[in-house]
């Protein structure tokens, strides 16, 4: 209910998105590590050698704390959490990084809430643990059965994303009581992984799992309800990937902004005609209020508020926004926005990848539907 002034003015709270010193610490140290060795010409080097991800990029992510620094290191030491991972994954995108760091990340911050797997940690911190995570999809799920004290996994996912890059995979399956969440390597007997290049030419892979044994230690959070652990990682899931799209399209629409003020047509910068000027004008809208509802998301996530909405909100807004901005800087390139080889098109085939990641905006609207009537009901 809105307050109103005696002098007739309407008081609203007001929403502080400027960043703390550890924060701002966090940012700047993620841009210089992804901008120096995320290169143009180290890119394309990589992606031609066939590597599965960039281990240099990914050592230095690790080495230089940028995992470590989300995760508490003790009471009263909360670490940064959501909202310090959607700023380094902001900055992945922006240089388009190769490596799997939301995945990882969001995997270790499951690890700390839940318990289960503390072993890995130390791995995750060193960087010989890298995790990729497997959400159900629209036409496939990976189903558990009781069998023994566990489970027995069989079913199949077909966008593995970067699961060639991982050693573990993070896996959400359905049992009779509900969705469970383990943890478990990606060579576990059953478990068949057919790699294969994906929109943005990153490895991926197809799995299929056939009687893959579980026990309750292969478990994030064994001792929850089911579906309490998936309910927590798939809003952060969802919200660190919203975070990686809001820097590839900032990035993006920063190169057409150079590129349109550089190009001449007529004697004249093409950026002072006025339908480029509205174009670009509505893209930087939609990065903007892409990453302000992400940024949003993740603070609420960290602080207990109304998190799953605001993370699927984030997420939806994420992929129709991502969307229009790169259809719009690869217009904007003219016919060169279409040469695959230009550096512009990696932005576009990393949008319209991570734009069906995890689900598509469709499906995730119905998830933001399903939060808000259930807001309402209780």
């Amino acid at each position: 209910m809105s307050t109103v002034s005696i002098n007739n003015t309407i008081e609203a709270p007001s929403m502080e998105f400027s960043l703390d010193e550890e924060q701002a610490g966090l940012t700047d140290l993620a841009a210089q590590i992804f901008s120096s060795l995320s290169t143009d010409g180290l890119y394309a080097a990589g992606e031609q050698a066939g590597a599965a991800y960039d281990e240099a990029l990914w050592g230095q992510v690790v080495e230089s704390g940028l995992i470590d620094a989300l995760l508490p290191m003790g009471e009263g030491e909360p670490g940064l959490g959501m909202a310090g991972l959607a700023l380094v994954a902001r900055e992945q995108g922006r240089a388009l990084g190769r490596i799997p760091f939301i995945s990882t990340a969001v995997a270790a911050l499951a690890i700390t809430e839940f318990g289960g797997h503390e072993q890995l940690l130390e791995g995750i911190s060193s960087g010989s643990v890298r995790i990729a995570a497997l959400q159900p999809e629209v036409r496939r799920r990976v189903n558990g059965t009781a069998s023994g004290d566990g489970w027995m996994l069989d079913g199949a996912i077909e966008l593995g994303y970067l699961v060639p890059s991982a050693t573990h995979l993070m896996v959400q399956f359905h049992t009779g009581t509900g969705q469970l969440t383990a943890l478990i390597e990606k060579d576990r007997a059953g478990i068949s992984v057919h790699e294969y290049r994906g929109l943005s030419r990153q490895q991926h892979a197809e799995l299929a799992f056939t009687g893959v044994q579980l026990q309750a230690s292969d478990l994030i959070g064994a001792e929850q309800p089911a579906g309490t652990v998936s309910a927590w990682i798939r809003p952060r899931l969802l919200t660190a990937a919203a975070a990686l799209m809001s820097g590839v399209g900032a990035e993006a629409l920063r190169r057409t902004a150079a590129y349109t003020n550089e190009r001449k047509q007529f004697g004249r910068a093409i950026a002072t005609n006025q339908g480029v000027a509205l174009r670009a004008a509505d893209a930087f809208i939609d990065t903007e209020t892409t990453w302000l509802s992400t940024i949003d998301a993740a603070w609420q996530l960290d602080h207990d508020g109304d998190g799953a909405e605001a993370a699927f909100g984030a997420s939806w807004l994420a992929r129709e926004a991502g969307f229009r901005v790169v259809h719009t800087t690869q217009h904007l390139h003219g016919g060169m926005g279409a040469d695959l080889d230009n550096h512009i098109h990696r932005f576009f085939v990393w949008m319209r990848e991570l734009d069906v990641l995890w689900g598509t905006a469709g499906q995730v609207s119905e998830e933001l539907a399903a939060v808000i009537l259930d807001g309402e009901q209780s």
